[in-house]
């Protein structure tokens, strides 16, 4: 094993002039008074061994470890130290039989350091030394206050030696890092937690939104098929409808046909009957002339024959009239019911009270460029009534009253009060005059007209009616855009569902029929009266004989009549079967177009879900569908408010929360790898740490029986615990075993040593170096140290610095030091073996 070969000290502490020391393979022991400097050279060896702090080397700085001069001698510059190991058996990594290692250190405290001549780092030194198990403050070196330290210890400190000598230090570093990055990992867990828990309550409620707003997505998509598929069948339907309706029209237009046909070859008949029997009659007349030239009573019967054949003619004309009236009643009867009037309107109307004169839209005629203009202008007034007076405008709302009927409003003419605009406005441009001036009514109705229309310009477009003033003055566009004096706006497409109330009526044509048949039946009364008189004034006449071709005549007139009364009857028959014809077809178009309208109607709804895939169309009933769309209407609404952003974002904050989970799980891992790698940590320290704790422990008892025969252990407080403190117990033979804290003080020394002993044979040193560890045992332990350092001087190199004569004797080498001129001298000496004690 390696060993010191020589020691050369110069200008360290004490020792001024260059001095090698030369040392044994075995017991070498330094005497010499106190204050010499034997203590200075176990401060070199630590000195050269790389030992940094200046207070363990019994100096306050480096510095001060340079020989200060005195007694004529000068300080030295530099203190140097040179260690000679040997390394025969090449346990040191050069391939030389000698290393050196020398350190220097100068008065501004600056240190180098070099093996075998060359210049290094301390800490190549320290590592080279490792190879040996030497180290700056290894327990090999053993100072008195050593053993006084270790008496002196508590449980804990002394089992901290265990850990130092054990080598767990290394796994307690291990697991101090492995706690700081658990610490560190178990921060960012939290700090992480806290981030996810945020994200999380944010990303619960983006996940509530997005589902409603995917949910709202899907009604609504369904919403879309349901209503398509909605407007598609009821299309289907309504196009089912026109088609029957279009068969039946066709139909009827073929029975009109042949009914027109028949009506007209029955006209022309009638037409030559007519003919003919005025032929007859002209020749009843010629005749008669003929006959009876210049004489009253034939004049009289021939003005009578006239007269009684005008009055049947009338006859036969006013109940043509009459038949024409009461089917187009029938027609404005139906046309109306079409139309939007109000029932009560409708109710008032058909009684047909004096003083009521009609409604709005009855009163007035508007140019069809108009109608649009003039019904959105009328609003709410197109079916007022307008009546004579107050008390006709009561009776009526009392009728409605009574009858519970409705509603209606009256526009009494003798309190009505007109609204007309100034005129100034017609001036602008764009404006094409005031809605009362583009429509005909009659002058007696011209206050009820002007107080609906009187206060409505009638302009182009929209476009105008910024620059004539909006909130000015009341304003309606041809396309029924209306603009009120509040300055609201109303417009877009205008549906034209049912009949307008401003089509054209029946009422007019009915009104001609019905003057014709009063001035018909006035007629009547005169020919009447006439008839009477000429049949008086003929019988003042006697009556002649008449000739034969006169009587012929006459009878021959007589058929005629009864033939032209029987086609007449037939004509009659005729046309009113034309009538009911017409009158089905008209009520099937009417129908027909209220389903186009209808069809119009659906299409432009159904232009909204053009879009909508056919082959998702349900055919379903309409009913079904109706009920179908109401529940998802009614789903949609219990959805409440929707966040459509919702989606995006959720995805957005889902790959955010994604990350984090990641992040999260892989922080957990690295948690989870830190606290497997502190329980391997853990378990390899208590490994070591056992096993150290067991070698030193028999080591302990070997080397305290080598000092006393006795035995001795180590135990911890609690076995299970590696935290708790060390117990060092010895029992002297025959006797129990006590800790070291009850022990005297001799023994307390022996059982130290024995400790710091077994220390040093767990990684054994080359060498053992002792400062007067024997100083304060009696003769008989100082016998034991001897002898046992003794045994050990045959394995290791032991360097002793001691007082004590006994352990002298067991010295194979022996120096001196003194002091000398304020500085020390040494001086060696080999013993004879025969003096040597063994």
């Amino acid at each position: 094993m390696a060993y010191i070969k020589k020691l050369v000290l110069q200008g360290f502490k004490s020792f001024n002039k260059r001095i090698a020391i030369p040392f044994v393979n075995g017991m070498n022991i330094i005497v010499g008074p106190n204050g010499s400097g034997k203590s200075n050279i176990v401060d070199a060896l630590c000195f050269v061994l790389g030992k940094i702090s200046a207070k363990s080397l019994r100096a306050n700085r480096l510095s001060e470890l340079i020989f200060k001069g005195g007694d004529g001698k000068k300080p030295a510059d530099v203190a140097s130290v040179t260690i000679y190991l040997d390394n025969s058996k090449r346990e040191l990594p050069f391939d030389e039989n000698e290393v050196v290692i020398t350190r220097k250190v100068n008065k501004k405290g600056y240190t180098i350091y070099k093996l075998n001549g060359k210049t290094v780092t301390r800490e190549k030194i320290l590592e080279v030394l490792d190879r040996i198990n030497l180290r700056p403050d290894g327990y090999n070196i053993i100072f008195q206050g050593d053993v006084t330290r270790i008496i002196e210890m508590n449980p804990i400190q002394r089992r901290e030696i265990i850990d130092q000598i054990s080598g767990i230090y290394e796994y307690n570093d291990k697991k101090e890092k492995s706690l700081r990055d658990l610490e560190r990992i178990e921060q960012r867990l939290r700090e992480i937690e806290i981030i996810i828990n945020q994200k999380y309550e944010q990303f619960k409620r983006l996940e509530e939104q997005r589902n409603a707003a995917l949910k709202y997505k899907q009604l609504e998509s369904r919403l879309r098929i349901l209503r398509a598929s909605f407007y598609f069948k009821k299309i289907s339907i309504l196009q089912q409808d026109i088609d029957e309706i279009n068969n039946k029209i066709n139909e009827l237009q073929e029975k009109l046909s042949q009914a027109a046909s028949e009506l007209e070859g029955v006209e022309k008949n009638l037409e030559e009957k007519e003919r003919n029997l005025k032929e007859i009659v002209k020749k009843i007349l010629n005749l008669s002339k003929r006959l009876e030239k210049e004489s009253e009573a034939s004049r009289l019967r021939s003005e009578l024959l006239v007269l009684e054949s005008k009055l049947e003619n009338n006859k036969n004309e006013i109940e043509r009239l009459r038949s024409l009236v009461n089917k187009l009643s029938q027609l404005e009867e139906q046309t109306m019911d079409k139309s939007e009037m109000p029932p009560a309107v409708r109710a008032i109307l058909q009684l047909d009270l004096r003083g009521v004169h009609g409604t709005i839209a009855q009163l007035m005629k508007v140019p069809e460029e108009y109608k649009t203009a003039i019904e959105v202008a009328a609003g709410n007034h197109l079916f007022d009534v307008v009546v004579d007076d107050f008390e006709t405008a009561k009776y009526c709302i009392e009728y409605l009253k009574e009858e519970r009927i409705g509603r209606a409003t009256f526009l009494p003419l003798d309190r009505i009060r007109s609204n007309r605009l100034d005129e100034k406005y017609l001036e602008k441009d764009g404006v094409i005059g005031i809605a009362s001036d583009l429509i005909k009514f009659d002058k007696r109705f011209e206050a009820a007209l002007e107080f609906v229309f009187g206060n409505t310009l009638i302009i182009k477009n929209l476009d105008y009616a910024r620059a004539i003033g909006i909130g000015r003055v009341r304003m309606v566009t041809l396309d029924g855009d209306l603009i009120e004096r509040s300055g609201a706006v109303t417009g877009g497409f205008l549906f034209k569902k049912g009949r307008s109330a401003l089509k054209k009526s029946y009422k007019e044509e009915i009104d001609q029929y019905l003057q014709s048949i009063k001035m018909l039946e006035e007629e009547n009364i005169s020919l009447e009266t006439q008839i009477k008189e000429v049949k008086e004034k003929l019988k003042k006449f006697a009556p002649k004989q008449e000739q034969t071709e006169n009587v012929e005549l006459e009878n021959l007139r007589v058929e005629s009549e009864k033939e032209l009364e029987r086609l007449r009857k037939k004509r009659k028959k005729l046309f009113e079967e034309k009538m009911n014809i017409q009158m089905k077809i008209s009520n099937l178009k009417i129908r027909r177009a209220k389903i186009e309208a209808d069809i119009d109607n659906v299409k432009v709804e159904l232009e909204e879900y053009k879009d909508a895939p056919e082959d998702q169309m349900i055919d379903e009933p309409l009913d079904q569908l109706r009920n179908e769309i109401s529940k998802t209407l009614q789903e949609i609404k219990s959805l409440g408010t929707i966040n459509f952003k919702a989606i995006e974002e959720y995805e957005k904050i889902k790959d955010e929360f994604s990350t984090l989970k990641e992040k999260f799980d892989k922080v957990v891992e690295e948690k989870e790898r830190i606290l497997q790698m502190i329980d391997e940590i853990e378990q390899k320290r208590r490994e070591v740490f056992y096993a150290a704790l067991k070698q030193v422990s028999a080591l302990f008892d070997q080397s305290f029986n080598m000092l006393t025969g006795g035995t001795a252990k180590l135990e911890l407080e609690d076995p299970e615990n590696l935290e708790s403190g060390l117990l060092i117990e010895a029992s002297e033979p025959g006797k129990p075993f006590i800790g070291i804290d009850a022990m005297s003080g001799g023994e307390k020394t022996l059982v130290a040593l024995a400790f710091l002993f077994a220390l040093q044979k767990l990684k054994p040193a080359p060498f053992y170096v002792l400062d007067e560890v024997d100083a304060a045992l009696d003769k008989e332990n100082t016998e034991n140290i001897g002898r046992f350092l003794k045994k050990i001087s045959k394995e290791s190199q032991i360097i002793m610095i001691t007082h004590n004569d006994i352990s002298v004797k067991y010295a194979d080498t022996l120096y001196g030091v003194t002091m000398v001129g304020g500085e020390s001298k040494i001086v060696a000496l080999e013993l004879p073996k025969e003096s040597r004690a063994e």
